[in-house]
């Protein structure tokens, strides 16, 4: 059950006069609950007062003017004029009556009485269904973007920690031979440059591996929306409803050019930080969208309207409510409050359902990658560490989930600055996934590409060519050439042949 957005009081009940007039209200709620906005707020925006708003929101037939001022006020601008076409629709289609016989007259042969109420309810999942479509193809779209963000990221740092290589390495140079004369302020000034193309270089390859994460959460996503829209596609087709199609945004610029700046001892290092700002932009900005679809997929919203509810705050559909309220936290971009949130409801789920309810080891799986992201893998390591024989002795060391938690425990510890400890995770588990999924499936190729990165940053660089090397013709029969995995692990090796990393 849904509570309201932002932790205010339930909807009340929608008393509609046919199935049309109570979608309508469910899509109008709908609408505000994505806005955040309380009704006090919103009935200012719309010139209306809070008792009117309420009266149409409980399911009186609104007025055009209503509706259009509703959506101007809480839908975003590129989606304003397809809510209102579907509510005018939804409004119209209510507002038609119901057919009737006439008193005395011959029933004619055909459909019975009840005809017109189930045309109507026919009408009105349709509209349900094309509405459920509308929202998986704009989540599509969401997810495409942001993939194709982080493959292009990618690509931009690859690049980048291929030019800071060879920066720290002619840098040094320049240093080394300052350091045979007597200390100048230029070698100071190439010592100040050369720490911080070191720092920039750190940082490009946390962003790196940031982007790559994003890769391969867009990647699961894709799969679960495009199997969401061949079902829903399918539905539709039997209700005999209409096509619809949904526009995808322009990818974002990764890097704008600068018009003017003013002086600087190292412009170089100015705009290596200048794209590492925004590069960690567009890791958020992906990491918000995903997490959100993520959190849209796992928690449906076919019903908003909450009719009776629960006012036992430990219940179980209470806890599912609050579980909700932290996954969109999480979503929303704050991480360690959604821990904290996670963090509470763990012993309460485990009190409400029991320590092995999947519901409760859910929970402490959402909790654990929270931590990580709010800055902590070292906890986060531990907590997924503890998770680890829970998840093999309820569900199977074979379950993909138990697969997924050694993976994110593996990363994590790497992570956390142990990359010896990260690569003997992670050759454990390639032998595992490559039994039960296969050596050629993703997530086996994922987990031996994140072995040969932690052999690398451990120091064993001849080693981590090794692997690399191997690895290539799998990626290429997998994915092929021109897939930015491909080619970013072909990049990553070809770095590591020509530039071998300073010890």
């Amino acid at each position: 059950m849904t509570p309201k957005v932002g932790g205010g009081r339930p909807w009340g009940p929608i008393r509609a006069e046919n199935p049309a007039a109570r979608k309508l209200a469910e899509t109008l709620r709908r609408h505000v609950d994505d806005s955040g906005k309380t009704l006090a707020v919103l009935s200012g925006e719309i010139s209306m007062s809070k008792a009117q708003t309420g009266v149409y929101l409980a399911g009186k037939l609104p007025t055009q003017a209503f509706i259009a001022a509703l959506i101007r006020a809480t839908v975003r601008p590129e989606l304003r004029q397809r809510r209102q076409e579907e509510a005018l629709a939804l409004r119209e289609q209510a507002m038609r009556p119901t057919p009737r016989t006439t008193p005395g007259a011959p029933v004619a042969a055909g459909p019975g009485a009840g005809y017109a109420v189930e045309l109507a309810a026919a009408q009105a999942r349709q509209i349900e269904t094309y509405d459920r479509l509308t929202r998986t193809l704009e989540q599509r779209a969401d997810v495409e973007r942001a993939k194709n963000n982080s493959d292009k990221l990618v690509m931009v740092l690859l690049n980048m920690i291929h030019q800071l290589d060879r920066r720290v390495t002619d840098l040094a140079k320049e240093r080394d031979q300052l350091l045979t004369q007597p200390r100048s302020e230029a070698l100071e000034d190439a010592e100040r440059k050369l720490a911080r193309a070191e720092e920039q270089e750190q940082r490009a390859r946390a962003e790196l591996r940031r982007a790559e994460e994003k890769q391969r959460q867009a990647e699961d996503l894709e799969a679960r929306v495009q199997d969401q829209l061949r079902r829903l596609t399918d539905e539709l087709d039997r209700l005999r409803a209409g096509d619809t199609t949904s526009p995808v945004e322009a990818l974002p610029v990764l890097a704008d050019e600068p018009s003017e700046k003013p002086y600087s001892a190292d412009p170089v290092g100015d705009d290596i930080d200048a794209v590492l700002a925004r590069a960690g932009a567009v890791n958020e900005e992906d990491n918000t969208t995903l997490n959100r679809v993520t959190s849209e997929l796992n928690e449906p919203t076919a019903e908003v309207v909450q009719d009776n509810p629960p006012d036992n705050p430990t219940s179980p559909e209470s806890l599912n409510s609050r579980h909700g309220h932290a996954v969109s936290v999480a979503a929303a971009g704050n991480p360690g409050r959604a821990a904290a949130l996670f963090n509470e409801l763990i012993p309460e789920f485990t009190r409400a359902l029991g320590a092995d309810h999947p519901h409760t080891l859910h929970t402490r799986h959402n909790h654990a990658v929270s931590v990580g992201k709010a800055g902590n893998p070292g906890q986060a390591a531990s907590l997924f560490n503890e998770l680890i024989p829970d998840l093999t002795r309820t569900i199977g060391a074979n379950h993909t989930d138990t697969l997924d938690t050694r993976d994110s425990h593996a990363r994590n510890v790497g992570k956390a600055g142990d990359p010896e400890r990260a690569a003997e995770l992670f050759d454990g588990l390639i032998s595992d996934l490559t039994r039960t999924l296969g050596p050629d499936h993703l997530r086996t190729l994922r987990a031996r590409n994140q072995y040969a990165e932690n052999v690398e940053r451990a120091g064993d660089h001849e080693r981590a060519s090794a692997l690399f090397k191997e690895l290539l013709p799998h990626y290429l029969s997998a994915l092929g050439p021109q897939h930015p995995d491909t080619m970013r692990l072909r990049a990553y090796h070809r770095n590591l042949q020509t530039n071998p990393p300073h010890s």
